[in-house]
């Protein structure tokens, strides 16, 4: 168990996007911490400890024949070198391949490598040593990298690959925790934390690991699900317990405590979750008379299935705590706005202006495409509006990340 870990319940939770093909399942779910004494603020994030499925589990075990509730020992000489810090010297494979070790990592060439040496069938040792080799390199990319093969595809594909238990154990990485923005302020209810995500298919008919976790707990208390698993059991999503833990907030990705700070906020999709928690704190400390301006910037596909917290958004904008709510539907072909990025240069000089007067700037979504963007549409309306060069726009920006002005909440 790790430092500060909880195990909490599922209070209640909600689909947040349509039932439709044409977008992908947001759900919010509120954890009951009651107890936990969880000191939280708008921004910050926690951590949920996720497992392996069993049926992934029990695939491994039966592929290599092992006997997974035997306890072992290991050796740094079993394993040929340094035990990895995330592999009990002491325990049993059910708990390391369930709890400690990531099955679903795309593999390195060195793991491919160990992997290939404990092939029996030549022709497919021969494809695994190829994937591994300079000749090859294009091919791991395409076939390994790009379509994220990990060790149970490779074991489905490749049947005579056998490896003893030790080159996993030596090579798999850890089973890392997954972060996700906390929605709520505690200044209206301390006892919840509530959090919003996506399920995600990746390919190889699989789902992100923890969000498909989370999802198969709250469905399973549907009566649909019940009845197309004729399951008619008085289970309670409130049963089943959670592992999280509240993440330090390194970044400083967190809502200024002087409410006369202009706020421009940036969240496409469920990118917005942490800005309902700043606007749900700011309504509750609200001064009209004293308040900076908020501004938020919000993108989604289409209005009608995956404008989530579209309810809450008009209700702060209603009552003056959202001074102005931009929006950009990006599969709605009379949409005005398209791409948060058109908004926000279609909206340069106002938001030069309001970074001049003090504005802090929170962007929160996709850090290998969409938070890059976001950084170089600043940099074109601060030469545009405050007649300055490419390479002192550049610098400003740079230096309000320096001044803790400009956060960035991403995630590749």
């Amino acid at each position: 168990m790790m430092s500060g870990e909880y195990h909490v319940g599922i209070k209640e939770w909600r689909r947040l996007t349509a039932i439709d093909e044409g977008c992908k399942p947001v759900y919010e779910v509120t954890f009951d911490v009651t107890g936990s004494n969880l000191s939280f603020s708008p921004g910050d994030t926690i951590g949920i400890i996720p497992h392996n499925p069993t049926s992934d589990v029990d695939f491994i075990i039966s592929h290599l024949c092992l006997q997974a509730h035997l306890t072992y020992v290991l050796s740094v000489k079993s394993l040929k070198g340094k035990i990895p810090a995330y592999i009990p010297v002491r325990s049993t494979l059910w708990h390391v391949l369930t709890h400690c070790v990531d099955l679903r990592g795309v593999l390195k060439k060195v793991f491919i490598l160990a992997l290939s040496r404990h092939t029996k069938e030549e022709s497919e040792r021969r494809v695994l040593e190829y994937f591994c080799s300079k000749e090859g390199s294009y091919t791991y990319t395409t076939h390994i990298l790009n379509k994220r093969i990990c060790i149970l595809d490779i074991f489905s594909i490749f049947k005579s690959c056998k490896p003893p238990i030790e080159v996993l154990l030596a090579y798999l990485p850890r089973l890392l925790p997954r972060a996700y923005s906390i929605v709520n302020s505690n200044a209206n209810d301390p006892h919840v934390i509530k959090i919003c995500f996506s399920v995600m298919h990746l390919g190889n008919n699989r789902k992100g690991l923890t969000t498909s976790w989370l999802e198969n707990i709250i469905l399973s208390s549907t009566i649909e699900h019940k009845m197309e698993n004729l399951n008619i059991s008085e289970s309670n999503v409130k049963d089943c317990k959670v592992p999280i833990y509240l993440r330090d907030n390194l970044s400083g990705f967190t809502m200024p405590q002087d409410l006369s700070t202009p706020l421009i906020l940036i969240g496409p999709g469920t990118g917005v979750s942490p800005f309902i928690g700043f606007l749900e704190e700011r309504s509750i400390r609200n001064d009209k008379k004293s308040s900076g301006k908020t501004w938020l910037f919000f993108g989604c596909r289409n209005p009608k299935l995956d404008f989530i917290y579209e309810k809450e958004l008009n209700f702060y904008k209603e009552n003056g705590t959202l001074d102005k709510l931009t929006v950009a539907f990006s599969r709605v072909e009379d949409s005005p706005i398209r791409y948060i990025q058109d908004a926000l240069l279609l909206n340069g000089e106002e938001l030069v202006n309001l970074i001049n007067g003090g504005a802090s700037i929170f962007v929160c979504g996709d850090l290998n495409t969409m938070a890059l963007q976001i950084k170089q549409v600043f940099v074109k309306c601060l030469v545009k509006y405050d007649d300055k060069t490419q390479e002192e726009a550049e610098k400003f920006v740079t230096d309000l990340q320096k001044e803790k002005r400009y956060f960035v909440d991403a995630w590749s």
